[in-house]
């Protein structure tokens, strides 16, 4: 009995605390979609680079003045914007940042810059890219895990909304 009782407490204590790091406990729904995207781009990363397959959903753009004005906009974006962060500190302004760094090193690590990976990582029909593995395992587990933030920012927004 007492055993069942410490198991209890432990998932409760585990579950309170990523309840607290990935939505303030059903407080903050725009920390709860950080994690969200922030998961999906490290699950792309993953996907292009363990994955031979997902290289075909990248449509390459050649070399050229677009490509490096693209970047150029990127990398000016990033310092203003860091730069802005530094000086006026707001939680908010720190997710938009976190989900700027993590763009930018997601279109670093793939040169995916229309997105059809990230798109094709979306979707959750399209698990089974390399049949049954490792890779699977993680993506069914990584899936739970976002289908359970989503219904954390769910929870977040109708408490939102009920306290305006």
């Amino acid at each position: 009995m007492e055993i069942e009782t410490n198991n209890s407490s432990l998932y409760q204590t585990i579950k309170s605390k990523f309840d607290f790091i990935t939505s303030n406990n059903e407080k903050d729904w725009l920390l709860a979609l950080n994690w969200i995207l922030v998961l999906e781009y490290f699950s792309a990363v993953l996907e292009y680079i363990f994955i031979d397959s997902a290289k075909k959903f990248i449509i390459n753009i050649p070399d050229g003045m677009l490509k490096e004005l693209l970047i150029a906009i990127m990398i000016v974006v990033f310092i203003w914007y860091s730069i802005y962060n530094f000086i006026f500190m707001k939680k908010e302004q720190f997710f938009i940042f976190t989900l700027y760094i993590s763009l930018c090193i997601y279109l670093l690590i793939t040169n995916d810059l229309s997105f059809n990976l990230l798109a094709h990582n979306l979707n959750l029909f399209e698990i089974t890219i390399d049949g049954f593995g490792f890779y699977m395992m993680f993506q069914i587990l990584l899936k739970f895990v976002i289908l359970y933030l989503i219904y954390k920012m769910l929870i977040a927004l109708k408490n939102r909304n009920r306290l305006l």
